[in-house]
């Protein structure tokens, strides 16, 4: 059991958007790579090649890393892409998933490709796509569990107590009706206290009054805990690309992207306070984000000789409008304590910058036999690890008609373990819980036809993620993970219609 908050080397990881006037809602690290999270599936011939087609073009999905390949267009066309996705989580360790299954509309567009025959210009050609994009999915459970860990009522004590040990709030604060309207006061610690998680304590002063002494709480050591988490939603976005060929060497594209958010998270927290679990904690918190950004990227082709293609693009940081939305509630039974609270429900506005974007790729073109490309790239951030993706795809020409695919990407670690998030003193969210991301693995394979006027793909792609999720942090203690990882399934179609040559 602990009486008070004491000082700690923790590091709060975590940047804070001044969304209200009355307290803050804060924006973990964590949400900075959740809301710029890309899946790298689109077309079926794009997500074969584990998206390495910066350097390639002519295909929809590629025009999102270098708009610069829409260049490579010799005709008008449409294209229509759907997607099937299959996703196993697990605790490592356990032998059930917990199982989702998405079907979804990655990729529409449609390219206007117009030929320039005036032979003193170094303009060959001039292209326009408007396409959608699916860029990540949202739709994932997350069950874990432990024993003999800290309880959660360390976190609470954090947000009413000073580093130093003494009180930051005093209970007549606390057990005000306006304490969720205090912007002291973080709304897990006032949870904690209608619930009786945590307590004041009293002593007597040299008067031999009885005086507001401190905080503490009965839960030390908890027999087992447990966190289910709910993801819903996505991240879209409406693109319109522009990009001319310039003597048959270099090509230049520019595009306006405008992104669209879209998620949602349930997290259901449990503490058995003895093994027949007759007495426990339960918390359950809400929390969705919207918004809308936008952003610029430009990108460039250059064939230095024949077999050769070397292709670059950068994207600006999406500067994003975001809404957020929170609520919760807790309850707790150990006799004779029978007690229930909830939150008001807090709606603020902000706005967030996502990080910017670079990307190079090399592809090597063999006649009319195939291709073999590879792929970096680089996503910066001041307020995470700097994020880095490498890829490699290929393809093979089988006959005119006739084209297979394949590839593999890997991407970097996104937190390190050492890094906790700490809820600040007077947060609004109550969702203590976050996650350090591992190392994303991704292999594809793929077959495709098409002629003087259809095309169709169809792709499958796998991907192995590992994660830790904790169910909190606190200044003195921070449980075990959850130990999990997921695999991914992606099933994708294309089919697309052009003009003749």
């Amino acid at each position: 059991m602990r009486t008070t908050c004491f000082p700690s080397a923790c590091v709060r990881r975590m940047f804070i958007c001044v969304l209200g006037l009355v307290a803050p809602i804060a924006l973990f690290s964590q949400d900075a790579q959740l809301l710029d999270s890309r899946d790298y599936v689109g077309t079926a011939r794009y997500t074969a090649m584990a998206g390495a087609m910066a350097a390639v073009g002519a295909d929809p999905s590629a025009v999102l890393d270098n708009p610069a390949g829409l260049a490579l267009y010799r005709r008008l066309g449409v294209s229509l892409t759907l997607h099937e996705q299959l996703d196993y989580t697990r605790q490592r360790g356990e032998k059930e998933d917990e199982f989702k299954s998405s079907f979804m509309l990655p990729n529409a567009n449609f390219v206007l490709a117009f030929e320039n025959h005036r032979e003193e210009s170094a303009m060959r050609f001039c292209n326009f796509m408007f396409s959608f994009n699916r860029l990540h999915t949202f739709n994932r459970t997350s069950l874990g569990h432990a024993y003999n860990q800290p309880t959660i009522a360390e976190a609470m004590l954090d947000q009413v107590c000073n580093e130093d040990g003494s009180a930051r709030i005093d209970d007549i604060g606390m057990a005000s009706q306006s304490a969720y309207d205090d912007a002291r006061i973080g709304w897990l610690s006032e949870l904690g206290f209608q619930t009786y998680m945590i307590d004041p304590s009293y002593a007597l002063n040299t008067n031999k009054d009885t005086v507001f002494s401190g905080w503490t709480s009965f839960y030390g050591t908890v027999p087992a805990n447990a966190v289910r988490i709910i993801e819903k939603g996505g991240i879209d976005e409406f693109n319109i690309h522009w990009a001319s060929l310039f003597t048959h060497h270099w090509a230049l594209g520019l595009g306006l992207n405008i992104r669209s958010l879209s998620y949602s998270k349930e997290t259901a927290y449990e503490e058995a306070f003895n093994t027949t679990n007759s007495a426990y904690m339960r918390s359950n918190t809400y929390l969705s984000m919207s918004g809308v950004g936008v952003s610029g990227t430009i990108g460039l082709l250059y064939q230095p000789i024949q077999p050769l293609r070397i292709g670059v693009s950068f994207q600006t940081p999406v500067a994003m409008n975001l809404t957020v939305r929170t609520d919760a509630d807790m309850i707790v039974k150990d006799s004779p304590i029978d007690a229930y609270n909830q939150t008001p429900i807090a709606r603020y506005t902000g706005k967030l910058t996502q990080p910017l974007r670079a990307t190079a790729g090399l592809t090597y073109i063999a006649g009319q036999h195939g291709l073999v490309s590879v792929q970096y790239d680089f996503r910066h951030s001041r307020l995470t690890e700097n994020m880095h993706t490498f890829k490699v795809g290929g393809e093979l020409v089988i006959s005119n008609n006739l084209f297979l695919n394949c590839g593999y990407a890997f991407e970097s670690a996104f937190l390190k373990n050492e890094q906790p998030t700490l809820l600040a003193d007077n947060d609004m969210r109550t969702d203590a819980e976050y996650r350090t991301i591992g190392l994303s693995h991704m292999a594809g394979l793929g077959i495709g036809f098409r002629n003087q006027h259809f095309i169709a793909q169809v792709a499958y792609r796998f991907r192995y993620q590992d994660y830790q999720i904790y169910p909190f942090a606190s200044r003195v203690v921070t449980p075990d993970a959850y130990d999990m990882f997921s695999m991914t399934h992606n099933i994708v179609l294309t089919l697309g219609w052009h003009t003749k040559d």
